[in-house]
């Protein structure tokens, strides 16, 4: 901060904390004071909080730009953008915080100046100081200083005084740790290590500045507060608007009488007509059953209280001895008594109980002499209370209590009446249809407190039409049923009054709200905009579900081949010295032949099984003893190298290293046949001189040996076919080791694929939640994890390479695999909570049949 600027300000309270040590000792581990620690920690989980947000922006307009794009290249660029952000995301944000958290031990100066204005001229006159890109953003985040700097110069200012106080180094606008320069340099020196393009990356820096740079009010308010609790500089004042306050005062201020509320304001702040409102007369009012605006006699009283709707009053109405109310009752939020469900004191019958009826105003009980409220009577007061509901965004939902509401109404114009028997009936039907709904948990609480304020206009709809309860095709239940069916998987995040779905939702309540009068027209006109706007967060959806399934199938076979490929080498060569010519045939060719197999047609194939073969044959002609298998090798050699050659070809070798690998092989067969003989030649000269001796011995004279004894016998032998000589058995001598048979060598390559469940109880096959793993394809779930939100998440694809259930959320991004074992297991424990299926009108139908008996209206579910 500049000297002139200091000098605005007047300081009191508070002490300037010694700067105890050398002013240029910098140590990366200094310990920070309690005080900064506690302003570190606040802004770092703001920080947090709000890269968050910032990062589930651009995920979706990055996407939204990929949809749009027209080239091929242009598209990919998006795309890729988007998976090395999601890759990247944790990392990014915790090199940010890492980044903020950094300035806090040594301050430094990150606003762009005389180099960055350097670069600017350079790159206008033509010089390459800085790349074209890089510039552009330099630019972009120079910008966004600059603006920030220029709205909240004033926060700014008062912290950089305060924390001037509690850190060793002088602070002042330029290096203040939490000013918009550290922040902005921060998360751009974050963004630098993730390659993406000009146009993604720009991206992120709009989504940065409006999701977080322009809130950054938010933060620095936070840390002064919390700074002046901890008693650091509790008095900074700017004498400039301290004359100008001053200046304000002594002007003359006729308007400045306080102003009552009036419906559709806030408290404290008038609104257009309310002399006029005060001036309408209580009788007026009181003609459509329920006064529309402040009722007379209320002198200093507002027009309901927070929360209430406008034109109710929370008083009693004048000459209602005892406090009879007289608007729709106090404490009732929206304008309207509100009850849970289950809630005591719910009437059955819509008309009280006889046995409380005094025979005044109000709403009197079947049987008690007072005419039936006529049915375009009770329409017209179902259509006030529905034009009275307020724009409800709280946490969680709330019913009607129709019945309330029509005792206070006749009560307010002093008048009885009774209701009939089918109308009270269907209020009733329709109270339980939505307490079912408020408990549904197949949806967010959000969006069930959107879809419970259609209560009002589906009970006008009941009340007109006896027989809605028996129209499955209505498309009022339809639009419901859609509303509820698009929202199963959707997840309220901390910015979700701006997610799409959820807009869309208020948007289709709001307008049945306004709108519906008499005409069903209008839930077939937003039934079907619903359902193109559907469409289209479904298909986009559907491709990032796609994109995410495939990579993780391919992902999974890959690492599937891989897996077995290696189990087959180990099962083969283990405690075995090879010689090297061998390994590089099975490390370099053949472990390539087995992958491709493996992937392309499965270990069940018969390409599979005989390339696992030749990997066997290929090791046994190596460690088979010699002589004794000199036969078997001269019939398996010819069929051997042939195989060898055609996997060699089949991987586009080149002829050179075909040929060397190839005569590696021919030299060490003619090495393996040439010592072959030798044992063999040795063997029959020791056969004859143990013979000779054994002869002499015997007999006075030699005999000699015929030669038909001393050399074997030529064998012509007969060509074999080429199968046989695969498939016939060649074992080993019972001092080596044995080769596996490639049936176990199969079992061997199952158990390597396979997922592995530790610690995991195996399961009986008959077990139910064993069995319910084999019918849950496309299925909606609640995951509910230890210290996590739950998350609604669907099964989008079953990995058999790897025996693995992918599960994805609405957007189609993965959420959690888990193996056939852990799946039951989740299921076991309620980890994964199954979602209702079918349609939420028809299973709240089901819920009223079983839980109201007898009924005179026409149900069908």
């Amino acid at each position: 901060m500049e000297r002139s600027t200091n000098e605005l300000f007047v300081i009191s309270g508070g002490a300037k904390a010694g700067r105890g040590g050398p002013s240029g000792n910098k140590s990366a581990t200094r310990q920070l004071s309690k005080i900064v620690s506690l302003v570190n920690q606040k802004a770092i989980q703001w920080i947090q909080s709000r890269a968050e947000e910032v990062f589930a922006q651009v995920d979706d307009s990055l996407f939204m730009m990929a949809e749009k794009a027209h080239q091929q290249d242009e598209q990919d660029q998006l795309f890729q953008a988007i998976r090395a952000i999601r890759v990247e995301q944790s990392n990014l944000i915790d090199g940010f915080c890492d980044g903020v958290e950094e300035r806090f031990h040594h301050p430094r100066n990150d606003s762009p100046g005389e180099d960055a204005e350097l670069d600017l001229r350079s790159a206008s006159m033509g010089l390459s100081l800085v790349n074209n890109d890089d510039l552009e953003q330099q630019v972009a985040i120079r910008s966004m200083v600059a603006n920030i700097r220029r709205d909240h110069a004033e926060p700014i200012a008062a912290l950089s005084l305060r924390l001037d106080t509690l850190l060793p180094e002088k602070i002042y606008d330029e290096n203040l740790p939490l000013g918009p320069a550290a922040i902005c340099a921060a998360f751009a020196d974050a963004l630098d290590d993730v390659e993406i393009s000009l146009r993604a990356r720009m991206t992120v820096l709009k989504k940065f500045e409006l999701h977080l740079a322009n809130r950054l009010v938010e933060l620095y308010e936070d840390c002064n507060r919390l700074l002046i609790e901890q008693g650091v500089l509790p008095h900074i004042q700017d004498p400039l608007r301290e004359l100008k306050r001053q200046a304000e005062g002594k002007a003359p201020s006729a308007s400045a009488q306080p102003q009552a509320p009036v419906p559709g304001g806030e408290p404290g702040v008038p609104g257009p007509g309310a002399a006029d409102m005060a001036a309408a007369g209580f009788a007026e009012d009181m003609s459509q059953g329920f006064a529309p605006g402040q009722a007379p006699g209320f002198a200093g009283q507002s027009p309901g209280f927070a929360g209430q709707a406008p034109g109710f009053s929370s008083g009693a109405a004048p000459g209602n001895a005892g406090g009879a109310p007289s608007g729709f009752g106090g404490g009732a939020s929206a304008g309207y008594t509100a009850a849970q469900p289950g809630m005591a004191g719910y009437p059955n019958s819509g008309a009280g109980s006889a046995g409380s009826y005094s025979g005044g105003p109000g709403l009197a009980p079947a049987g008690a002499g007072v005419p039936a409220m006529a049915t375009p009577t009770l329409l017209q007061q179902l259509g006030q209370f529905q034009m009275s509901m307020p724009a409800h965004t709280g946490a969680t939902g709330q019913l009607v209590n129709v019945t309330e509401l029509l005792q206070q109404s006749l009560v307010q114009s002093k008048q009885s009446a009774s209701l009939h028997e089918l109308d009270s009936e269907v209020i009733r039907l329709v109270d339980m249809l939505f307490s079912f709904m408020l408990e549904d948990r197949n949806l967010a609480e959000p969006i069930k407190v959107q879809l419970i304020r259609m209560q009002l206009p589906m009970l006008k709809l009941a009340v007109a039409d006896k027989a809605f309860f028996s129209k499955g095709g209505h498309p009022a239940r339809r639009l419901l049923n859609e509303l509820a069916d698009a929202a199963i998987g959707w997840q309220p995040g901390e910015n979700y009054l701006n997610d799409p779905l959820y807009r869309e939702v208020c948007t289709i309540v709001e307008a049945v709200l306004a709108e519906y009068d008499r005409d069903e027209k209008i839930f077939v006109r937003l039934l079907e905009s619903f359902r193109q706007f559907s469409a289209r967060e479904r298909k986009r959806a559907e491709v990032m579900e796609r994109r995410t399934v495939d990579e993780a199938q391919g992902t999974a076979r890959v690492e599937a081949s891989k897996a077995r490929v290696a189990a087959v080498f180990d099962a083969l060569t283990a405690e075995r010295k090879l010689p090297k010519i061998v390994h590089e045939w099975l490390n370099r060719v053949w472990s390539s032949v087995l992958f491709r197999a493996c992937l392309k047609e499965g270990t069940d194939s018969t390409a599979w099984r005989q390339h696992v073969l030749t990997a066997r044959d290929l090791i046994w002609s190596v460690v088979a003893p010699m002589p004794e298998s000199s036969v078997k090798m001269r019939r398996l050699l010819p069929v051997l190298k042939k195989r060898l050659e055609a996997g060699a070809q089949s991987l586009s070798l080149s002829a050179g290293d075909r040929q060397r690998l190839m005569g590696g092989l021919d030299i060490l067969y003619r090495e393996r046949q040439k010592l072959g003989e030798r044992v063999e030649s040795e063997r029959e000269r020791r056969t004859r001189e143990r013979l000779v001796q054994e002869l002499r011995r015997e007999a006075d004279s030699v005999v000699s040996i015929p030669a038909s004894e001393l050399t074997a016998t030529a064998v012509v032998e007969e060509p074999v076919p080429e199968t046989q000589v695969l498939n016939e058995s060649r074992e080993l001598p019972a001092e080596q080791k044995a080769l596996p048979a490639v049936e176990e060598i199969q079992q061997v390559v199952t158990k390597a694929a396979s997922a592995n469940a530790e610690d995991l109880k195996p399961l009986p096959k008959d077990d139910n939640h064993w069995q319910q793993t084999y019918h849950l394809k496309d299925s909606w779930f609640l995951l509910r994890r230890a210290e996590k939100l739950p998350v609604r998440c669907r099964l989008a694809a079953i990995i058999s390479d790897l025996d693995q259930f992918m599960f994805v959320n609405r957007q189609g991004a993965k959420v959690g695999v888990y193996s056939r074992l852990e799946l039951a297991h989740a299921l076991r424990d309620e980890e994964l909570l199954p979602l209702e299926q079918g349609p939420l009108f028809e299973r709240a139908l089901e819920y009223v049949v079983g839980n109201c008996g007898e009924s005179k209206i026409a149900i069908s579910v």
